[in-house]
């Protein structure tokens, strides 16, 4: 397939999905008719963009820290916990003369929130395109389409186009992948570090790149040249991100870690410190389920949290063996790390870092229409909920 084809294809693929995601937004204002709003600044920097909320409320949650973070840097408390590369390219995209006589100190500009919403999308596209051919180089063109069913159908999905990190740092992870399988261990490095100063995750890509070199080098350990060290480089590189965003918050604040201490303060029940086993976490769920009213969301919430959790435990058994080590250690990790912190609060979210075994599934031929389908209805659930300003992930 020419690559003008290829990209035309994913774009539709991609249009068919963010006119569905409106469309929904649009309907839960009507059956969802009274608005949450459990997170500050929605009047100082969504309504005041005075588009409809079907379009600023994909700006919900982490988005209104995402927008703050663009305009006035870290001045506010707490929010070092959100990395700095994606309010940073908001920032320098954000070329729309301004106009009216805001109080900047109090509002942000409404443009951020507009460069935000476009760039997230953009991002996405670009990160289907390249998954598409990653998935179909390293396992086949039907493959790759159902496998971009998959990911557009997931439940959480719609983060993907909304003001969050999720689509850049998909693209940057594929990018990582891509350039790793291509041989270009520089260029994959380069894009891993970029990840690494998206988001937390972004480290384990570090991982997953010194595994694919010894992978590479095992059997020539006598005789390594340039090119291995060239190799080496690349992977050394992949850290740089997020050691680049310590180094900036232990000479602003005087605590390189200020992005997992910031964390409690967000009442999402994480902790810094000391770090909570899976089991552990687990039984605290359990004993959820015994003492919060079932017609409370935040009874579904954990329930939802728990199930996509068990869901990928048993994935990565399942595909244990069956794809890369590295892309297994990758998923591994990032499914543990975040539980780590005594709580599996947006590890529906996180289940996006899984996109690695949904090939897998592929293979289950009978049911991937109910799958995709079932995925689907609980993306329409969860949508409503977030754009109406209700926690979901």
């Amino acid at each position: 397939m020419k690559e003008k084809n290829l990209f035309l294809k994913i774009l539709g693929y991609f249009t068919i999905w963010r006119v569905a995601l409106f469309l929904v937004a649009i309907l839960a204002g009507f059956v969802i008719a009274n608005f949450g709003g459990r997170f500050p600044y929605v009047d100082r920097v969504l309504t005041i963009t005075n588009l409809p909320n079907w379009i600023w409320g994909f700006g919900n949650f982490d988005g209104v820290h995402y927008l703050r973070i663009a305009q006035n840097g870290y001045s506010a408390e707490y929010v070092q916990s959100f990395f700095p590369l994606y309010p940073f390219l908001i920032k320098i995209f954000n070329v729309i003369p301004k106009t009216g006589n805001l109080d900047m100190s109090l509002f942000t500009d409404p443009s951020y929130f507009v460069i935000g919403i476009i760039s997230s999308n953009i991002f996405f596209v670009a990160a289907l395109y390249f998954l598409f051919k990653l998935w179909k180089e390293e396992y086949s063109h039907k493959s790759a389409v159902i496998s971009i069913f998959l990911l557009l159908s997931f439940p959480t999905a719609f983060y993907f186009g909304a003001v969050y990190t999720e689509s850049l740092f998909l693209l940057l992870a594929v990018l990582t992948f891509w350039f790793a399988r291509k041989d270009s261990y520089m260029l994959a490095g380069l894009f891993a570090a970029l990840a690494s100063a998206t988001k937390v995750q972004g480290a384990l890509l570090s991982i997953y790149l010194g595994i694919e070199l010894i992978v590479k080098y095992r059997h020539n350990l006598t005789k390594l040249g340039k090119l291995f060290w060239r190799d080496l480089i690349g992977v050394a590189v992949a850290p740089l991100g997020i050691a680049g965003y310590m180094y900036y918050l232990y000479r602003m604040f005087g605590n390189p870690l200020y992005f997992l201490t910031a964390l409690p303060s967000f009442g999402t029940g994480r902790s810094s410190a000391p770090f909570t086993s899976l089991p552990q976490v687990i039984y605290r769920y359990i004993k959820i389920f015994w003492t919060v009213d079932p017609a409370n969301i935040i009874y579904w919430n954990a329930a939802f949290e728990l199930l996509i959790t068990l869901v990928l435990v048993g994935g990565l058994i399942i595909a244990f063996k069956k794809i890369k080590l590295s892309y297994w250690v990758f998923v591994a990790l990032a499914v543990i790390v975040p539980t780590l912190t005594g709580t599996l609060t947006s590890m529906p979210r996180y289940a996006l870092l899984a996109f690695p075994l949904l090939p897998l599934i592929t293979r289950f031929n009978k049911g991937l229409r109910y799958i995709i389908i079932a995925q689907a209805i609980l993306q329409v659930v969860l949508l409503s909920l977030f754009v109406r300003g209700y926690w979901v992930a």
